[in-house]
């Protein structure tokens, strides 16, 4: 039996690796399991550094397209410094907006914005491993009801009891119940590759939501709700950093009690109706701090 330790070697092999292997290999025109990269930023220009060589040199990353979240002037200017001097031909876009309106409608304007058909959305810290970046280029055969993510939070949160099952609302319920969710926690992961055009077509309902508490597990509730699905690729992970300036360390509390109310409705079969949107649209003016 596999542990969540297992290929421990390989993943660090692939960080250092890469850098090593930056613009050496790109995706080529045509090919039609390329896809986009979509990542929101908000002040945090000393760490977007890593994520971006792990994307730079993958021959399945068509672009990167990067949405600033009103960053500071500083962290601003560094951000776009650094990707002046890393990508000479534009293939990392960087978009700007003076007003901060919260990473939830950052990540869907970033998706919006991209070219390809699918969209691996990432967090600005975090790291895509080249392993996982394959084998999401690597799917046969892509449904646009579905999301593929990772089996694999390293080093925090392993979903691996989840690999391979294309979870539905049905199954998210059943496995809320059962605890099982709640145990790996995967429904409140969002690093993973979505259907470009379904995506913003479901985050748009969010449009006028100022709350980023646990924004990732509203966006998959209202996925599943939809008759959309979620799929972990067996074998996958990225590298996942937790620190003090994270979202979810500054509103701890808060988020977790917007988690524990998102099972408690799953438990009971409660779908993301139109009830339930409008009272978080009546939530406070919680935006990226």
């Amino acid at each position: 039996m596999r542990g969540p330790l297992d290929g421990l070697g390989k993943t660090y092999d692939c960080v250092l690796g890469n850098e090593r292997r930056v613009l050496d290999a790109r995706w080529v025109p045509g090919s039609s399991d390329g896809f986009s990269v979509a990542i929101a930023h908000y002040n945090r220009s000393g760490r977007i550094h890593q994520p971006l060589l792990n994307l730079m040199g993958h021959p399945g990353v068509r672009e990167v397209v990067i949405v600033d979240d009103g960053s500071r002037g500083e962290e601003y200017e560094r951000l776009a410094e650094f990707v002046e001097r890393l990508d000479g031909r534009e293939f990392v876009k960087v978009h700007r907006r003076e007003k901060n309106c919260g990473a939830l409608i950052s990540k869907m304007e970033a998706v919006e914005r991209c070219e390809s058909e699918w969209v691996l959305v990432l967090d600005s810290d975090n790291t895509a491993f080249w392993h996982y970046l394959d084998q999401l280029q690597a799917i046969p055969r892509r449904r646009d009801d579905t999301i593929y993510g990772a089996a694999w939070a390293f080093p925090f949160f392993p979903f691996h009891e989840f690999a391979g099952v294309s979870l539905d609302f049905t199954t998210a319920c059943e496995t809320a119940r059962s605890g099982l969710l709640k145990k790996a926690y995967m429904i409140n992961d969002g690093n993973y590759l979505v259907p470009r055009e379904r995506y913003v077509r479901s985050a748009g309902r969010f449009a006028g939501l100022r709350s980023d508490v646990a924004d990732v597990m509203l966006f998959n509730y209202l996925w599943l709700t939809e008759g959309g699905r979620l799929e972990l690729i067996p074998g996958t992970s990225y590298f996942h950093r937790v620190d003090a300036t994270s979202f979810w360390m500054q509103t701890k509390d808060a988020s977790r009690a917007r988690v524990l109310e998102l099972f408690a409705r799953m438990e009971g079969d409660l779908t993301c109706d139109e009830a339930y949107l409008t009272s978080l649209m009546a939530g406070p003016d919680d935006v990226q701090k």
